[in-house]
């Protein structure tokens, strides 16, 4: 089995709620946004910081930008 790391790892949902993170949205934004509770968030994102050994929100930005493809 591959190892998967970075942005890669992260399941469809954590990336949505991680996509509507960087962009400054709360949680309870999120929530309302992708019609879940902020629990919910909050599990993905403790999750998503897990995987990405993140901090803070303020670096989700950066970690989503270093696994974006480059445009040729």
């Amino acid at each position: 089995m591959d190892d998967v790391a970075g942005a890669d790892s992260l399941t469809p949902s954590e990336r949505r709620v991680v996509e509507l993170a960087a962009t400054g949205d709360t949680n309870r934004q999120i929530a309302q946004t992708l019609f879940v509770t902020a629990r919910t968030v909050e599990g993905h994102l403790t999750s998503v910081f897990r995987k990405l050994q993140l901090d803070s929100r303020d670096e989700l930005y950066a970690a989503l930008l270093e696994d974006a493809p480059v445009p040729a």
